[in-house]
């Protein structure tokens, strides 16, 4: 087996049983929407940008109580297979977007590829679905107009602030289509975002209808 070969069996253990938006089938659209804008950036290095796009959720303290213990886990494991482990993780630790908040971190092409193919997946309808599978396997309110949504600026206040499952939406994915590296993945993004917007608007139109409640925001 391959490097990469070795990384996919790796990852897809690491996923298998992620019930919350971020299991395997993410990554794998992750990898094919990298795969779209290596097309157009032929100085990247794909084998590189794949292998991030595989492990870049296999330490991600959304999915792991003990982040220290499993990022040496991912480090020991890339270290027996002779992988570039500094590069890889160059990318996973700097291209989440609550990492960006305060100081949005200057990757290089291949991370910028790695992070634009992440955030694709985090737009349009299949983020929808990914959206309310994260609140209803974390039990979060689906919306309430009493909880305005929050733009944190730093990565504690982003993950510790009480929120509903709507207002992520205005908290993070209505950001993501202005901090796209790529002109590829702002045209693939384009549309996603537009979709987005449209069901979020029509959700809370007919939430008022029917609640008689005016939103916060």
């Amino acid at each position: 087996m391959t490097a990469l070969e070795k990384i996919i069996a790796f990852s897809k253990e690491i996923y298998a049983k992620n019930n919350d938006g971020h299991g395997f089938d993410h990554i794998l659209r992750v990898v094919a929407l990298a795969e779209k804008i290596l097309v157009t950036e032929p100085a990247a290095n794909r084998e590189l940008v794949l292998e991030a796009c595989y492990l870049h959720d296999s330490y991600d303290e959304k999915l792991f109580s003990d982040v220290a213990t499993q990022k040496q886990k991912v480090a020991n494991f890339l270290t027996s297979i002779a992988a570039d482990k500094a590069a890889i993780f160059e990318i996973i630790d700097h291209m989440s977007f609550s990492s960006n908040l305060s100081t949005r971190y200057p990757l290089e092409l291949n991370g910028q590829i790695v992070q634009d193919a992440d955030r694709l997946d985090a737009m349009g309808a299949v983020m929808i679905v990914r959206t309310l599978q994260y609140g209803w396997a974390h039990a979060r309110v689906l919306y309430d107009p009493e909880i305005p949504p929050h733009l944190p600026t730093d990565k504690n206040t982003y993950h510790s602030a009480r929120s509903t499952t709507l207002n992520h939406f205005h908290e993070k994915a209505f950001l993501l289509y202005g901090l796209l590296n790529t002109a590829e993945a702002r045209r693939i993004g384009k549309p996603r975002d537009k979709m987005m917007r449209t069901f979020v608007a029509e959700f809370e139109r007919e939430w008022q209808e029917t609640h008689g409640e005016t939103k916060k925001h």
